[in-house]
C-alpha cells in the first residue's frame, strides 16, 4: 500500500464513502493543479486518420518536448560533481597563477569555440591551489555530501501519473510513430515512422541532383579523399599552430563518425513541409568549418544589410521618422541554401575578401585568403550525412548543419546587396536589413521602380525570393511593422497561426528561478515589441 501511495500519489480508503474519497483527493494536489489547470495541452497530428494513437498522448506530449520529468531519488552522482568542481578550481588557479616563460612565445589565445573538452579520465591534472583554497574546498565538500546525502533519501512525488507514464513509455516503444520538432518552436509533432522515413527520402535525400547514396565502398572512398585534403590543413603554416592542434584533436576523436541527418515539419506552411536539419556536433569536418566561422565572424560589420536579432532592427526602425510616404517591402528566399551553388558561392567570397583585402580593411590575424576559400572549398563539398543505417553526399546547395552556413550565405548574398541593389536604388531605399533569408526594405519609390527592384532581387545566381508589394504594414521575423503615412513606425508582437503557445509549465523538473525567467523574458519581449 506504502509503494502505491508513492507511486500514484494517492490512496483510497475503502472505509470512507467515494465522496470522502473525492475531497481527500482534492486536498493533496498542488495549487497549480487545482486552481490553475492546463487546458491547452496539444500537438500536431499528422498521423493518418485510420492511425490510433496511445489514449492521454495528447496530455502527455502536449507539455511540451522541454517537459523536465521528476525521479522519485536523485540519479546525479555527487562525487563526480565534486570532482567537476575541484578539477575546474585548480585549472582555473593554475591558469591565472601562470606567469609567461618567454614574452617573445606568448601562449596562443583561447577561443571557446574552438576548444575540444577532454573526459574525465583523458584530460590533465592540473596542480593543487593554494592551501587555503584546498581547505576551504575541503569544507565545502564536506557540507555538500552531507546534504547531499539528506536530500538522497528524500522521495520525489512524480509530475506525471502512472497513467501517463505508461502512454511515454509506449510512445517511446512505439516502432511505428516517432515524436519530432515543429519548425519555429511550434511544438511536438507525431508521425508515422515510415511516412516520416519516405517524406524525408522524397523530399531530400532521395533526389538524385542534391544527395548521392553511398555503399560502404563508396563512402570508404570518400573518407580517403578527405583526410588527403585534411592532411593540408593540419600541416598548412597559413594556419596557426593552435588551429591546427585544435583540428588534429578532433579528427582523432572522431574517426569516421558523420552527421545525422533529421528533418523537423513545417506545419506553418501549407501543404505542410520539411526542414532538414543535419548534426554535425563531434564529426572532423566540422572542426574546419567551426574555424571558418570564427574567422569570418570578424567580417560581418561590412554585410551592409546585417542585423544581429529583430531587437536591434526595432530600436533602428523606432529611433527616428522616415519621410513621409514610406512604405515596407518583405521577402523570404525560396530554399536559400539549397540554392546558393558551391562555385558561385565560393567565387562571391572570394570577391568579398579581395575586396577587403584591397582596402586594407582585413584584421592582422586574418589567414591567407587561398587558405580561407580552400577550406570553405572542402567544407562545402564534402558534406557528408547518415539517415538510419545509410550514408548520403550532398552534392549542391549550402553544406547543410555545418557551422560556417549562416556567414557563408550572408556573404553570399551581401554582395548582391552592396554592388547592385545599394548602389542602383540608393534614393528608393531608405533601409535594408536581412536575417539569413528574411529581408525587409523600407521604399521610397515609385510602382515601376519597385518591380525593376523586384526583378533585380532575384538576377542573382538560382536563388529566388518570394517579394511582397509594397505597404504600410508588413511582417518581419517575430514584428508586425505598420508605417503611418507621415513616416512614424509602430510594431507589435507576430505570433505565427499555428503556435501552440506551449511554455514550460511549472510541474516540469526544471529550477523556480527557470519559471520566473520565462515569465519576465516574455513580459519583457511584448514590452519593447509592442509599442503602442
Amino acid at each position: 500500500m506504502h509503494n502505491i501511495h508513492r507511486r500514484d500519489g494517492f490512496l483510497a480508503d475503502p472505509s470512507l464513502r467515494p465522496h470522502t474519497n473525492l475531497i481527500n483527493y482534492l486536498k493533496q494536489l498542488s495549487t497549480e493543479q487545482v486552481i490553475k489547470p492546463v487546458n491547452n495541452l496539444t500537438l500536431h497530428n499528422l498521423c493518418k486518420t485510420t492511425t490510433k494513437l496511445p489514449f492521454g498522448t495528447k496530455r502527455v506530449l502536449g507539455r511540451g518536448l522541454n517537459f523536465g520529468i521528476i525521479t522519485p531519488y536523485p540519479t546525479n552522482n555527487i562525487e563526480e560533481i565534486i570532482g567537476d568542481f575541484q578539477w575546474d578550481i585548480r585549472n582555473r588557479n593554475y591558469w591565472r597563477n601562470l606567469h609567461e616563460e618567454d614574452p617573445t612565445n606568448p601562449r596562443p589565445p583561447y577561443i571557446p569555440k574552438l576548444y575540444v573538452k577532454r573526459s574525465r579520465d583523458e584530460r590533465y591534472n592540473p596542480p593543487p591551489a593554494s592551501e587555503n583554497v584546498e581547505t576551504s574546498f575541503k569544507r565545502f565538500s564536506r557540507r555538500l555530501r552531507k546534504e547531499h546525502a539528506k536530500y538522497a533519501r528524500t522521495w520525489s512525488r512524480p509530475n506525471l501519473s502512472k497513467q501517463e507514464f505508461i502512454v511515454l513509455y509506449s510512445l517511446k516503444n512505439n516502432p511505428n510513430l516517432i515524436v519530432i520538432f515543429a519548425d519555429k518552436n511550434l511544438g511536438p509533432v507525431i508521425i508515422e515512422r515510415s511516412v516520416y522515413i519516405q517524406w524525408c527520402l522524397k523530399s531530400f535525400l532521395g533526389k538524385e541532383n542534391q544527395y548521392q547514396y553511398l555503399n560502404r565502398s563508396a563512402f570508404q572512398a570518400e573518407l580517403n579523399k578527405m583526410a588527403y585534403t585534411v592532411d593540408r590543413f593540419k600541416n598548412s603554416a597559413a594556419i596557426p599552430e593552435h588551429i591546427r592542434s585544435y583540428i588534429r584533436q578532433c579528427f582523432d576523436d572522431a574517426g569516421t563518425r558523420q552527421g545525422r541527418f533529421r528533418a523537423t515539419a513545417k506545419v506553418h506552411k501549407q501543404p505542410h513541409a520539411l526542414r532538414p536539419v543535419n548534426a554535425k556536433c563531434g564529426t572532423g569536418p566540422e572542426s574546419i568549418s567551426k574555424w571558418l566561422d570564427y574567422e569570418l565572424q570578424k567580417l560581418v560589420q561590412f554585410i551592409p544589410s546585417n542585423i544581429k536579432d529583430s531587437k536591434e532592427y526595432h530600436a533602428r526602425l523606432t529611433s527616428k521618422q522616415w519621410p513621409a510616404g514610406t512604405k515596407i517591402i518583405t521577402a523570404d528566399a525560396t530554399a536559400m541554401y539549397d540554392n546558393i551553388t558551391i562555385n558561385h558561392g565560393i567565387e562571391i567570397t572570394g570577391k568579398w575578401l579581395n575586396h577587403l583585402n584591397d582596402n586594407n580593411q582585413l584584421p592582422d590575424d586574418f589567414p591567407a585568403i587561398n587558405i580561407i576559400l580552400e577550406a570553405l572549398s572542402f567544407i562545402m563539398k564534402n558534406n557528408i550525412t547518415q539517415f538510419g543505417d545509410c550514408f548520403f553526399k550532398q552534392l549542391c546547395g549550402t553544406a547543410m548543419g555545418t557551422s560556417v552556413a549562416v556567414m557563408y550565405a550572408g556573404f553570399y548574398y551581401g554582395w548582391h546587396e552592396k554592388v547592385r541593389l545599394l548602389p542602383g536604388y540608393s534614393e528608393e531605399i531608405q533601409d535594408l536589413a536581412r536575417f539569413v533569408d528574411d529581408l525587409s526594405v523600407l521604399w521610397l519609390g515609385s510602382l515601376t521602380r519597385f518591380h525593376n527592384f523586384k526583378d533585380d532581387i532575384n538576377d542573382f545566381g538560382i536563388l529566388r525570393w518570394k517579394v511582397e508589394e509594397p505597404s504600410a504594414k508588413g511582417i518581419f521575423l517575430d514584428l508586425i511593422i505598420s508605417i503611418s503615412p507621415d513616416g512614424i513606425v509602430s510594431t507589435k508582437t507576430y505570433q505565427k497561426p499555428m503556435n501552440l503557445y506551449l511554455y514550460l509549465l511549472p510541474s516540469s523538473a526544471h529550477q523556480k528561478n527557470t519559471m520566473k525567467g520565462v515569465i519576465f523574458g516574455e513580459l519583457k519581449r511584448y514590452y519593447w515589441q509592442c509599442t503602442d
